[in-house]
């Protein structure tokens, strides 16, 4: 990995976000790392074009407010995120149908908890 990376993590666990955040600092690369505690504040900022976009979003699935899915369905639709690296992060029981219209929609799928290597394997598979 060559460059600074701006990182949106959309969580609302708070342990979630900070094992997240962790396994991407043990990753080694350099990271911001800014975070929304619900969907609807992610997706505000991510459609505030005021704001510059993160290089990646880490979505959770599951959120209060408006959940993962509708997020990355507004994000596909809208000409400013639609080509976005977002990465759709869910416990491991999500039911198969689920998480297979998750990884259409997403750039890459992790289950929660996020380790460093699974989270260095989607970074390299995305180029960055």
């Amino acid at each position: 990995m060559a460059k600074y990376l701006k990182v949106l993590l959309i969580e609302d666990n708070i342990d979630d976000a900070e094992l997240t955040m962790r396994s991407v600092r043990k990753f080694g690369a350099a990271f911001e790392v800014e975070v929304a505690r619900d969907g609807q504040c992610g997706l505000d900022r991510l459609m505030d074009d005021s704001l510059p976009l993160p290089d990646m979003v880490l979505l959770d699935l599951k959120l209060p407010k408006i959940g993962g899915l509708e997020i990355l369905k507004r994000l596909r639709q809208s000409p400013r995120t639609s080509e976005l690296a977002v990465i759709a992060l869910s416990a491991e029981d999500e039911p198969v149908e689920t998480r297979a219209v998750h990884e259409k929609l997403a750039s890459g799928y992790l289950n929660k908890p996020v380790t460093a290597l699974a989270f260095g394997q989607v970074i390299d598979r995305l180029g960055f």
